[in-house]
């Protein structure tokens, strides 16, 4: 004979599997959803809108796959801590000046004084961190000015110390960024990562060193206006390919193969969406800069004019040195590696490669700078993105470089309409979700907005 609890127990709502397989699927899934609300999202798709009603729907789930965001960030201790605050208060008291000067439940605010180094000291840091904090020179940096902090100069030291890192960048670069729009001596854009990133290649050919620059950026801008996605993207083709100005066609004039040194990508993943499957881009929201397994900087700047001039946007980014460091070998030659900024660039390419969890190949990833890694993750990219494009026919996609050839690639038969099962065999063959960046999409195309539009 049965308890009481147990008879009860059986009554209770049993948690299923989140669906997984192909076919039809007309019930959504209502007890996993890991996403609420106005979290599941897609820019592409729709915008954020009504955000005070944060816990519904604004987006068709049945639809609409949501867009995987990636992001990077610091926990820092210590008098870099200290500093990160007293940004705070800064923009806090300015604010409250110009906004809410008689409004009392908005009080000015102080900074701490420390009068022991003690007092800095983090002991509980079990309480939120899996292992022991590494010990780095940490340093925070700025864009400010007179209207986000009230000074009465303009301080653009984000963009000074993205410079000196990538002049004194010995073996590789490492950059994620939202955005990418930095072109030397042009009329519009005045940053100078890109004369800096230029000067840096050029250095590395003249010298025949072996050197290389990874640069991760989102596969679209994150819009879901065709005119403000069309206006990033001609400033970031502008910048990486299209025209005379760009970095590429700039170290072409100089006799330097830019593939040789410089390559883009992107992220993407896939899934099981109501029994069909699916595939969105993972937007890239970071700002890093990883040099040499040694030195990092990390924040909110992106490399654009808003982010760096300083008289523009308020960013906050902190560089990193590493005070730990072990032995490595960089194109077979032994290295000093950095522990943070090492294990911290290894965690990225392992989650881009599929390697994150477990690594039956045993692919190596310690030496980003040798030809053969170099080129294993420049074919993971291609292999990817060919798999994707023939599976969904994703775009954007270097197959299309005019406007008109949209709908000729995207009206093609899919495998996944075709042969779903066939078509899910194939994403098994996905290493991870790193994919190549189309340098050559719409290439041929002039897609800048007309100057009437808002954008």
């Amino acid at each position: 004979k049965k308890s009481l609890q147990e008879e009860e127990s059986e009554d209770e709502e049993k948690p299923e599997e989140p669906q997984s397989y192909i076919g039809p699927s007309p019930v959504i899934d209502t007890k996993h959803r890991y996403f609420v609300g106005k979290d599941y999202s897609n820019p592409y798709e729709k915008d954020f809108e009504t955000l005070e009603k944060y816990s519904e729907d604004f987006i068709d789930r049945k639809a609409v796959p949501r867009m995987p965001w990636h992001d990077e960030a610091l926990v820092v201790f210590g008098k870099v801590a200290r500093d990160v605050a007293r940004h705070f208060i800064q923009r806090w008291n300015i604010h409250k000046c110009e906004k809410f000067l008689y409004e009392e439940s908005y009080p000015f605010l102080l900074p701490k004084t420390y009068d022991d180094a003690e007092e800095l000291r983090v002991s509980y840091w079990k309480d939120f961190l899996e292992s022991r904090p590494f010990e780095v020179d940490a340093q925070c940096l700025r864009s400010t000015g007179p209207w986000s902090i009230g000074t009465k100069i303009i301080e653009n030291s984000i963009q000074n110390a993205y410079i000196q890192m990538i002049d004194a960048a010995k073996y590789y670069i490492y950059i994620e960024n939202q955005f990418f729009i930095t072109i030397a001596g042009d009329n519009v854009v005045k940053n100078q990562l890109a004369e800096a990133l230029y000067r840096r290649v050029v250095r590395a050919h003249t010298l025949d060193e072996k050197f290389r620059i990874y640069i991760v950026l989102p596969l679209l801008p994150g819009f879901d206006n065709v005119n403000a996605v069309q206006a990033v993207l001609y400033f970031i083709m502008r910048s990486i390919t299209k025209g005379e100005t760009s970095l590429f066609k700039r170290l072409e004039r100089a006799g330097v193969p830019p593939d040789e040194y410089v390559s883009f990508y992107g992220m993407r993943a896939h899934d099981v969406l109501m029994g069909s499957l699916v595939t969105e881009i993972i937007y890239v929201h970071s700002k890093l800069m990883i040099i040499d397994d040694r030195m990092a900087i990390c924040g909110s700047a992106n490399i654009n004019d808003r982010s760096l001039l300083g008289q523009r946007d308020s960013e906050f980014c902190v560089v990193i040195n590493d005070r730990e460091e072990e032995d490595g070998i960089f194109n077979g030659k032994q290295v000093r590696l950095g522990k943070f900024c090492a294990s911290w660039r290894k965690r990225l390419f392992a989650m881009m490669l599929g390697i994150l969890t477990e690594n039956p190949k045993n692919i190596d990833i310690s030496d980003p700078v040798s030809d053969e890694f170099y080129n294993y993750f420049r074919d993971t990219a291609r292999k990817n993105t060919l798999i994707y494009e023939e599976v969904f026919a994703t775009l954007p996609s270097d197959r299309v470089r005019r406007f008109d050839q949209v709908g000729q690639y995207t009206e093609v038969p899919k495998l996944k309409d075709i042969d779903p099962i066939r078509a899910q065999e194939k994403l098994k063959e996905i290493q991870g979700t790193v994919v190549e960046y189309p340098l050559y999409f719409l290439d041929e195309e002039n897609y800048l907005p007309s100057l009437r539009t808002r954008e």
